[in-house]
């Protein structure tokens, strides 16, 4: 007697799918953004030794922290595009071994200009990940579940610092071959990214027809429901260039740029900054840095959770940003203290990353293609680029952080404000039901 498959409705499909996508494809792009935060963060770590024996101003620090973003700008758009074209799986492996390479090469720098050259080398590695993986997530996820997908992306730095304290904080300590041990967070944190671009491009599966772990079922339903989303969206669609004119869009532009400024001036200083606070030795600060990223970590799984539960985006994305800028504020006032300005500081890393599940899955909710992906996140590049670059100088200029924890601050703040006026405006901030 033949046995007849069973056939699954529509709500068991849509809740089969949603448990194999969570447990097949998002601790893979989580552990892909932990090694892309990791090699962009370790320089903090290996800052202070760094720049005593490559005798850097402030300045000069800031403005190499920031230059990574050129590479990036120059090469996001282009790569994006190859990412969205080609296969996924190859071009984002062939990146994550670019740049593990190239981080890994910041270990035998001895000069201002390979410090510039090899953080731009470093960006260009770097360029086409982020959006990559934005365009990879939307190829799987539907809409209602995106902020879930894309809250990955969010768990990516705390969860690289938090391992990156305790790893740097060893290796600092070490001077194997007589090299400093500044030099072999580069050189052993880079060695990672090589590894798992390899396996990328050799298990990566690229769409849900692909995916041997879906049923036959399973993969028409999930790339119907995408296809016919991609096609109701309301706006990127034969709009030409006047949709990247249109005043909502340059909103998305300008608080994403801001976001940035807050992000990677506070991760790429802080260190730094707990140095100044506490005369710690530079092992013991990386040690003492993993704590703000302890309930960053937390907020931003919950936040996530949050917004996805409730299908709510405005303020599970304006609010982070707010407590963000706050907790930097409140350290400024609190500074002379080291323990209230490190709670203050944990207070702002609550709000670090916690917003960007609810900020992406707006953008990727309202707006289809690589190229809008693309500018946004070029924004955020040249905001990575300026937050540094302002720090530096204002610790230059006023001989502390905290002008530029201030400067930071505002920035913040004034993003999650603009979020709240975005979406009076009456743009998408809710998935389909």
């Amino acid at each position: 007697m033949l046995i007849q498959p069973i056939l699954l409705t529509h709500p068991e499909t849509a809740a089969v799918v949603r448990s194999k996508l969570t447990l097949r494809i998002l601790p893979v792009v989580t552990a892909l953004f932990v090694l892309c935060f990791l090699d962009r963060v370790n320089l903090s770590f290996a800052a202070f030794d760094m720049t005593n024996d490559l005798r850097l101003s402030p300045s000069v620090y800031g403005f190499g922290a920031g230059v990574f973003f050129w590479g990036y700008l120059l090469c996001e758009i282009p790569a994006a595009r190859l990412v969205e074209r080609r296969s996924a799986s190859f071009w984002l492996g062939s990146m994550l071994i670019a740049w593990g390479c190239a981080a890994t090469l910041m270990g035998t720098i001895s000069t201002v200009a390979e410090f510039y050259v090899y953080r731009v080398v470093l960006g260009i590695a770097e360029a086409g990940f982020f959006p990559g993986i934005l365009i990879y997530l939307s190829r799987w996820f539907p809409q209602a579940d995106r902020a879930r997908a894309v809250g990955a992306l969010a768990v990516g730095l705390p969860a690289a610092n938090l391992l990156g304290a305790p790893v740097s904080g060893w290796l600092l300590a070490q001077t194997w071959l007589q090299l400093p041990g500044w030099r072999w967070v580069f050189i052993v944190e880079g060695i990672p990214s090589v590894v798992a671009g390899v396996l990328v491009i050799l298990f990566l599966k690229n769409r849900p027809r692909q995916a041997q772990w879906l049923t036959r079922e399973e993969q028409e339903w999930l790339e119907t429901t995408l296809a016919r989303e991609q096609s109701a969206r309301p706006v990127g669609t034969g709009g030409g260039i006047r949709t990247y004119l249109q005043g909502p869009f340059l909103l998305l532009v300008l608080i994403w740029f801001l976001d940035n400024v807050g992000v990677y001036g506070f991760n790429l200083w802080l260190p730094m900054i707990l140095r100044g606070l506490s005369g710690y030795s530079s092992s013991a600060v990386a040690f003492l840095s993993a704590a703000p990223f302890v309930g960053a970590l937390i907020a931003a799984a919950v936040v996530c959770l949050s917004s996805d539960r409730r299908k709510e985006r405005m303020w599970h994305t304006a609010l982070p940003m707010i407590i963000f800028g706050s907790g930097m504020g409140l350290s400024v006032l609190l500074h002379e203290n080291l323990w209230w300005s490190l709670g203050a500081l944990s207070m702002a890393a609550l709000g670090l990353t916690s917003g960007t599940p609810g900020f992406w899955a707006i953008v990727t909710s309202a707006y289809a293609g690589s190229i809008h992906v693309a500018v946004i996140t070029s924004a955020g590049a040249l905001g990575g680029m300026a937050g540094p670059l302002l720090v530096g100088y204002l610790r230059e200029f006023r001989g502390d952080f905290l002008a530029g924890l201030a400067a930071l601050s505002f920035c913040v703040i004034l993003a999650g404000c603009l979020i709240l006026v975005w979406c009076r405006l009456g743009w998408p901030t809710k998935p389909p039901s």
